[in-house]
């Protein structure tokens, strides 16, 4: 699964696309998905690394991979839109930020219509070629496939996402907007392939498991969003065995929601979220850069966001991540400004936002028998209490508490 992250945009920030996942999905089950009391995080949003941000005309020396003749059939030429599915993601992402106290997001037919166009262009781009270079935030012309991107795909709609809000004119803009997108290939030797509501459901979980999605998600201004689903073929794959799925999800805060925040401390998960993946596999820009860990061989598990905006900064110290019925406690990594490997850059953490990683190398928690005794995150279907002491601004120490409860192991 693919999944990309587009920060906020304020008045003040441009658009960035800011992370790509991947992970492959396979028949059995196993694979991962990569990701508010009006009290939430105001996050200032990672961006693309720089040597990812495409140019108008991207290049390299491969030799032109797109299909001589492109698919004219006319689910190619005319934009679909999965959506039960769409309504799912929406759903996930919804549920999440007012279970913890932010606002709910209510569908805008103006920004389903940016997703949906959007989520039809990498789909088509993938439908027609292999990419050796593609950076989903992005409409750019790339040279080895040009007869699939940039103006020679039916569903373009502008270079960046700040070019497809304006010559969609979204009123939006200006109060900010997120764009998340997932992107998902499966493979069935067998031809029983998931279907989209079931994938898309996968991808928003996903999303919220990695960090600097989460915090993307957990715009607290955020009131509408729209989003698009739609299913391919991937190109020179056998089309009984292989299906593809992009889901492409907006965000946006209005003028009556432009101005909320976050009283306190929020965190994400928080008490009474439940059914969170077990384990993050991969995230760019890396979360665990600073240990050296890889995320696709060595996961962690769901990560705990933590942000006080009120304060100016933050110090997380005394955490507790107790298993509760195996009655043991989790090690875990402590990631915010400090430690931060993106310093100086515009994924830097601010110094009152934080996550707790929990580190499952030694939980053994996978549950087929071809990983026996590997690490798959947390154990599936069981409850964390999470305990932390926070001082605030090295004036006052709180302490915080809550359980949440993990899903199936992925």
């Amino acid at each position: 699964m693919t999944l990309s992250t587009l920060p906020i945009s304020t008045p003040q920030k441009n658009l960035a696309a800011v992370l790509f996942l991947t992970v492959l999905l396979t028949a059995c089950g196993g694979g991962s998905d990569s990701s508010s009391n009006t009290n939430a995080p105001s996050p200032n949003p990672p961006a693309i690394e720089p040597n990812a941000q495409p140019n108008d005309n991207t290049s390299d020396n491969s030799s032109d991979n797109s299909s001589d003749n492109v698919d004219d059939q006319p689910d190619s030429i005319t934009a679909t839109n999965e959506v039960k599915a769409a309504l799912i993601a929406n759903n996930k992402f919804s549920l999440a930020r007012t279970i913890c106290g932010l606002s709910g997001l209510s569908v805008d037919t103006a920004l389903d219509n940016v997703a949906i166009k959007h989520a039809n262009y990498i789909k088509y781009v993938f439908a027609n070629s292999s990419p050796t270079v593609f950076s989903a935030h992005y409409e750019n012309n790339i040279a080895d496939i040009s007869g699939v991107t940039s103006n020679n795909n039916p569903f373009f709609g502008g270079l960046s996402f700040t070019d497809r809000l304006s010559n969609a004119n979204y009123p939006n803009v200006r109060y900010g907007v997120t764009e998340n997108i997932a992107q998902s290939i499966h493979y069935s030797s067998a031809g029983n392939l998931i279907r989209s509501d079931v994938v898309a459901g996968s991808m928003a979980k996903s999303l919220l498991a990695a960090p600097y999605h989460l915090r993307s998600l957990m715009m607290p201004s955020a009131s509408v969003t729209g989003t698009g689903v739609v299913v391919y073929k991937p190109y020179n794959k056998e089309a009984t065995n292989n299906q593809g799925y992009v889901l492409v999800n907006h965000a946006a805060a209005t003028q009556a929601t432009k101005d909320n925040t976050v009283k306190g401390v929020f965190t994400y998960p928080c008490e009474g979220v439940t059914d969170t993946v077990t384990a993050l596999y991969n995230e760019t820009p890396d979360p665990v850069k600073h240990t050296g860990r890889d995320l696709r061989v060595d996961p962690i598990g769901q990560p705990i966001y933590i942000n006080m905006p009120s304060a100016q900064t933050i110090d997380i110290s005394n955490v507790t991540f107790h298993d509760i019925q195996r009655n043991i406690n989790v090690p875990i990594e402590l990631l915010d400004y400090r430690q931060d490997p993106y310093k100086n850059t515009a994924n830097a953490l601010p110094a009152n936002e934080a996550f707790i990683l929990p580190i499952t190398d030694n939980l053994k928690s996978c549950q087929i028998a071809s990983k026996k005794d590997k690490n798959c995150g947390l154990h599936g279907n069981s409850d964390y209490r999470v305990s932390f002491d926070i001082l605030v601004d090295n004036r006052t120490i709180e302490r915080e508490s809550f359980t949440f409860t993990t899903g199936i192991v992925n």
